[in-house]
């Protein structure tokens, strides 16, 4: 066996692992180089796949920190990054130059290829959003806005859980993760900067709050929410912007 081509086939298998998937499907397509399948471990081929793309996000830790804590404790590392890999071939693209960018990419990928009835990939999906929520704000400069209608004071960012993302990181401090002692329940989150990009707030709603929140655009009046729910003056909607306008989160103008 040439050498010279066993190297070439290794690297197209790295630079595409969804060559790598195909000859683990049918190895004898290997014999139509030249060269024997059971010269190739195509499973640490696909492993060493992954283990590269993960090093190119390395930039992301900064930002993610828990994130790639919960990918490594829970041995997903090369599988969701052989996967993303495998996806980027497929596609024909390349990752994005910055960090922010290569963020919002790989979230985009998750939301596609995680199987939300799996506990971990679940708990994953909150995490990350989790993490990209508050690394967003920390980077917007809110600006005043004056208006006579419910406004949002600063910046918000909205995302409805499946778990509260706040346990499963206190989790990931302990020396060992059970993603079991999650629980598994339906959290609705307000991320918040009010304008100090040292402090961001994370609120967390009920389903009443978080829908009158994001339904919250400037141009709106109360007027126009009660006609939105009926036509009548509602006291728990009152109450409930009451309460956001308390918080700090709106303005009622």
């Amino acid at each position: 066996m040439i050498a010279g081509r066993v190297h070439a086939i290794v690297a197209a298998g790295l630079e595409n692992p969804e060559l790598l998937a195909r000859w683990q499907q049918e190895p004898d397509l290997l014999r139509t180089y030249g060269v024997d399948p059971a010269a190739f471990d195509l499973d640490a081929i696909w492993k060493f796949a992954g283990l590269s793309a993960k090093v190119k996000h390395n930039g992301l830790r900064a930002e993610l920190p828990l994130t790639f804590r919960f990918l490594n404790v829970n041995g997903l590392e090369i599988e969701i990054f052989g996967a993303y890999a495998s996806h980027k071939a497929r596609t024909g693209t390349r990752y994005a130059p910055t960090t922010a960018e290569r963020i919002v990419e790989l979230v985009d990928f998750l939301r596609d290829w995680l199987d939300f009835r799996r506990r971990e990939h679940s708990q994953l999906w909150d995490l990350i959003r989790h993490e990209t929520a508050l690394a967003e704000l920390r980077k917007l400069t809110p600006s005043p806005k004056k208006c006579r209608v419910p406004h949002v004071v600063g910046e918000i960012i909205l995302h409805e859980m499946n778990s509260d993302p706040r346990a499963i990181g206190k989790l990931l401090r302990e020396k060992s993760f059970d993603p079991e002692r999650v629980q598994r329940r339906v959290t609705r989150f307000c991320y918040w900067n009010a304008g100090d990009l040292d402090e961001i707030c994370i609120l967390e709603l009920d389903e009443l709050g978080f829908n009158l929140l994001s339904l919250v655009d400037g141009k709106r009046s109360l007027a126009d929410f009660n006609r939105l729910l009926g036509g009548r003056v509602s006291k728990k909607l009152n109450s409930a912007f009451a309460e956001l306008a308390a918080v700090g989160v709106i303005s009622l103008g």
